[in-house]
């Protein structure tokens, strides 16, 4: 056992909830906003048997106050969502398995507060369900990872 799961085991439960959830919302957030946005990109450029266009129509972005040409199709969405919300969340996972945990929190802390500005836009102007359960996964994940990077001795 390395010294670090020594230490992670004497932390206090809500310190070791909070370095446990930073790492799941890393992997969840990460890994859906990827997958999810590439399907969505790939659905923009290329006819598929089953395309992002069966999930949700593109019209549903009109209502956004994005010029015309960026929600034309679901290529330009579907590159941001990776980008943004997944990218953060990739950086993160790299920087906690080469054992910079401080540095994977701050990543963590930015990819929430990402996620939180994504999802309070999509629901300024067109409000729904899922967007409010990742708003409130992005405000969870925001304080879990400060909790993290605040209560880590390696914080420095």
């Amino acid at each position: 056992m390395t010294m670090s799961a020594r230490q992670d085991r004497s932390l206090h439960p809500l310190a070791r909830a909070s370095r446990g959830f930073a790492l799941f919302m890393n992997w969840f957030d990460g890994a859906c906003s990827v997958v999810c946005g590439g399907f969505m990109a790939l659905s923009g450029l290329v006819a598929l048997p089953v395309s992002w266009n069966d999930v949700m129509s593109i019209e549903l972005l009109g209502v956004l106050p994005l010029p015309e040409p960026l929600i034309a199709t679901w290529f330009l969405p579907g590159v941001a969502l990776a980008l943004v919300n997944g990218a953060p969340n990739i950086v993160a996972l790299a920087m906690r398995f080469r054992g910079k945990r401080a540095a994977s929190y701050r990543w963590g802390i930015a990819a929430g507060i990402l996620l939180i500005a994504w999802t309070a836009f999509e629901l300024a102007f067109m409000p729904n369900g899922i967007s409010a359960f990742y708003l409130a996964l992005g405000v969870l994940q925001t304080a879990a990872s400060w909790h993290a990077l605040r209560t880590g001795e390696d914080a420095a």
